[in-house]
């Protein structure tokens, strides 16, 4: 890219929130600095989307959204503003929802003859090539006599029932009732199109699919005809329907010839024959290293890149590809010039985990960063205490390792058994091509590759990465690969810990396998699918059980946060900055984060106080103890609800209410979304409800609230100069401009106000910069608008100060620890507290600027070279960014 971006703008579009909506605050994003809109996904997803991830027509814009007119116009009126266009896109998966995927309703329809059979990630078995569908709400057999499975004729089509929703007969199955419908009034030809129908072939070749594609279309054609113009034809047809839907065994042997087999929906925990995402049923895995399916995935976004619509993309998932680093070299190829292209991924990167050299992208969306700058204002004195609070509290250890293998053993039991169960099946196929291994059961070879998978140290490994070079992808010694060929080996040591009897013969073997250094096809195979599934796996323990477990601090319990890290000292979040690359997203907040920056900010001080937290919670706890009635108290969501009050505060009980559900079930700890338990959930709605009856209570926690508040709004700001600052590209998440109280989705997609906040912008803007202490005072919502404006503003004017290289600062005198800063080259310096509760005042406390004249770009105050006490420098706002300014 010619110029670097400057800074982007993450909109959630939906039918509230449209293109127009977007286009007509487009001189408000103009004005605050941003350079590119970021936007969700903007292909038609499924109906009632709220977020656009879950599409099911890549060649059309969303109809919700404004359609291709909206688009043209939000994009015309961006190019206007001078702004750019950065879209999210989806090439893991589709939206099988409902009847709105054409692709997947053809391989519903026709199985492996589908012109899109490969499009998906599906197993077609070896003797059964059905599509399992858990979609029945009851078993089959109920479904069957219940009246809720049956068969309908809309117009010239016939389909199958299946409780609400409508799915398509195969060919075979339509001709067999077509020609039973003609020989109830002895019409020959309704006869000769039912047989010709049923003896359609399935041609696994592409030009034997096409031939049987047109044979299909002209007898529907025909048939189609005669239902319209010969009513008795219609008659019968309708009467053969009904006849067959009236009796459970003939609707059983026509659902037999179905190209799917029908399942209740809780069968999907245990066995899928497709490849989903995460444990949402609903989303089916794309084959996007096929090359036609990503032609056809993406011939609208390579048409937008072709014509200058889109300036970048983000990339969703990326570790769910089977190659992902195929998959985004023929994305950049996209670009005229693919050295220039404008790549993000969404990766989140463990300890120690860099991204692939080989991969042509520009970084990723940003939660490294968060998972680097947040820890900087977590006070490491305040660990022994706030972990013996959460064991006291609690009864639960403190044990961020261990627990994460049981997470992700109970994740593979229950929401993804389906996933590990696909994978079992693979190793046994891996086993049964060697001798070594031929003779070890199911079971033993399942209970090996859980505890392989729960010790993994990174969500994936990318071992088969070709990136064009001839080497064998088995070979450890190449860029980045003895890395995850030490990582499947600790996963191996970690597992043989865990589970001393497991057998070692089989756990090398497997090891081996997983490392891509066995040469069978099934020990390939099950190498890249376990490549593909590890991610979701790691993500659900840790992400999504983990972080609702281990809740000693709420603002380490992060997407890409380090559990068991506590704080990280100043040395190292300088290294890791500074090695920050120039066109990566820098985050704070997300649709996908837990909660809001600023909630995170003010949890974060907590550390700073651990004796105040001690003792709160202890009060708390005794006046909210009755409120759980006769169902044991759940002290883990107790602990973690109390923070979230006082970090939120004022928080609504609304929104209060749908967290504490959120949290308990992903948890599932006492309740689950499976398995929802009715009177602990009723308990714990109710104690909530106390909570929020007793005023004393309620007063209580808004006194901790408000002593929190302004060490938080200090943090708050000091991480908003960071990411304004620091190597890459700041991305302000929606409404995030002002203060972000927001907990974890639907929570964070509310509606945001961006009149008013193009009105307080506005405000802002008219005032001088000798009032902004008076006019910002303690209003942490004003000062983080006022410091992004102003920060951009220079961004926009002076883009080279940005491009600088990293220099870590350090202070001296009595407080220098609490004092973290760095330049971008000679001319600009970052300087900002952390830590700031035993520092108030920041005495003795000094910072020494080279020579010449300084300004600060906040405020306008201008500095001489030579020592400058921190107090001085912090005298309107708690952080600062001082412009060397010509003499």
């Amino acid at each position: 890219m010619d110029v670097l971006p400057r800074a982007t703008y993450r909109l959630q579009l939906h039918a509230g929130f449209t293109f127009a909506d977007a286009a007509a605050q487009v001189p408000y994003f103009a004005a605050l600095g941003v350079s590119h809109l970021y936007l969700s996904p903007i292909l038609q997803a499924a109906p009632g989307s709220t977020h656009g991830y879950d599409v099911v027509d890549p060649d059309r814009v969303s109809d919700a959204l404004g359609g291709e007119a909206g688009l043209a116009g939000l994009v015309a009126a961006a190019r206007a503003a001078g702004l750019g266009i950065l879209l999210d896109i989806v090439p893991n998966h589709m939206s099988i929802a409902g009847t709105s995927n054409r692709w997947w309703l053809d391989v519903l329809e026709n199985g492996p003859a589908s012109y899109y059979a490969h499009y998906f990630d599906v197993d077609w078995g070896d003797g059964d090539e059905r599509v399992l569908l858990p979609v029945l709400g009851e078993r089959y057999g109920r479904a069957l006599t219940s009246g809720g499975l049956g068969l309908a004729r809309h117009g010239a089509v016939v389909e199958i029932r299946a409780g609400e929703l409508w799915l398509p007969i195969a060919p075979r199955s339509l001709g067999r009732i077509v020609k039973r419908a003609g020989e109830r009034i002895s019409h020959a030809e309704l006869e000769f199109l039912g047989d010709v129908l049923a003896a359609l072939p399935r041609p696994a070749d592409v030009s034997g699919r096409q031939r049987r594609h047109r044979h299909k279309a002209v007898l529907a054609a025909r048939l189609a005809e005669l239902i319209q113009t010969t009513p008795d034809v219609a008659e019968a047809l309708d009467a053969e329907l009904a006849a067959i839907s009236a009796d459970p065994v003939e609707i059983d042997a026509i659902l037999e010839g179905q190209n799917y087999r029908l399942a209740h929906w809780s069968v999907a925990k245990s066995q899928l024959t497709y490849r989903r995402f995460f444990d949402i049923t609903s989303l089916v895995g794309i084959r996007a290293e096929q090359p036609d399916v990503l032609e056809a995935g993406h011939r609208r976004i390579f048409g937008w890149i072709a014509d200058g619509t889109i300036d970048g993309v983000r990339v969703d998932h990326v570790d769910g590809l089977r190659d992902p680093g195929g998959y985004l070299r023929r994305l950049a190829a996209a670009w005229r010039d693919p050295a220039g292209a404008w790549i993000v991924v969404e990766k989140i990167l463990g300890a120690g985990e860099a991204l692939p050299a080989s991969w042509p992208v520009a970084g990723t969306t940003g939660y490294d960063f968060l998972a680097h700058v947040a820890p900087l204002f977590v006070d490491p004195d305040g660990e022994r205490a706030l972990t013996e609070a959460f064991t006291a509290y609690t009864g639960q250890a403190w044990d961020p390792v261990g627990e994460s293998r049981r997470a992700r053993r109970e994740v593979m039991t229950d929401a993804l058994h389906s996933e590990l169960a696909r994978l079992t099946e693979l190793a046994v196929r891996a086993c049964a091509a060697s001798p070594a291994c031929r003779d070890y059961t199911r079971a033993e070879i399942e209970a090996v590759l859980a505890e392989l998978l729960a010790g993994y140290a990174t969500y994936r490994t990318y071992l088969d990465d070709g990136d064009g070079d001839p080497e064998s992808p088995g070979d450890p010694s190449r860029s980045g690969r003895a890395h995850d060929r030490a990582r499947i080996a600790a996963a191996a040591a970690a597992a043989t810990a865990a589970r001393p009897e497991l057998d070692r013969d089989l756990v090398g073997f497997l090891e081996s396998a997983l490392a891509f250094e066995l040469s069978t096809a099934g020990s390939l195979e099950l190498a890249r699918a376990a490549q593909q599934i590890s991610g979701p796996i790691v993500a659900k323990g840790d992400e999504d059980t983990l972080a609702y477990r281990q809740v000693r601090l709420l603002s380490r319990c992060e997407v890409g946060s380090e559990l068991a890290v506590f704080a990280l000292p100043p040395a190292e979040v300088h290294a890791r900055l500074a090695a920050g690359r120039p066109a990566a997203l820098l985050a704070t907040a997300t649709h996908d984060t837990k909660r809001g920056e600023d909630v995170r900010a003010r949890i974060a001080a907590l550390s700073e106080l651990p004796a105040v937290w001690d003792a709160a919670v202890a009060r708390w706890r005794a006046r909210a103890d009755a409120g759980w009635g006769d169902v044991a108290p759940d002290r883990v969501f107790e602990y973690a609800m109390w923070q979230t009050l006082v970090g939120a505060w004022p928080l609504p009980l609304e929104r209060a209410q749908p967290f504490a559900e959120k949290a308990t079930r992903e948890a599932r700890l006492r309740t689950s979304w499976r398995a929802p338990d009715a009177a602990y959930e009723a308990a714990r709605t109710r104690w909530l409800e106390a909570v929020y009856a007793d005023r004393a209570l309620v007063a209580d926690l808004a006194a901790v609230a408000a002593q929190l508040a302004p060490h938080g709004a200090r943090n708050a700001l000091a991480q908003l100069l960071i990411k304004l600052t620091a190597p890459g590209v700041p991305d302000l998440y929606q409404g995030s401009e002002l203060v972000d109280s927001s907990l974890v989705d639907p929570d964070n997609r509310r509606p945001v106000d961006l009149e008013a906040r193009a009105r307080l912008l506005r405000e802002l803007s008219d005032m001088a910069p000798g009032q902004v202490g008076d006019a910002i005072g303690a209003d942490l919502g004003r000062a983080k608008l006022w410091t992004i404006h102003r920060v951009l503003g220079l961004r926009r004017a002076q883009p080279a100060l940005f491009g600088a290289p990293y220099r870590a600062i350090s202070a001296t005198g009595r407080h220098a620890a609490h004092v973290f800063a760095f330049a971008r080259g000679q001319e600009l310096i970052t300087v900002v507290p952390r830590l700031g509760v035993r520092a108030e005042g920041w005495q003795d406390t000094t910072l020494a600027l080279t020579a010449g004249a300084w300004r600060d770009v906040l405020t306008d105050q201008e500095f001489a070279g030579g020592p400058l006490a921190v107090a001085q420098l912090w005298h309107a706002l708690p952080i600062a960014l001082l412009l060397r300014v010509a003499a």
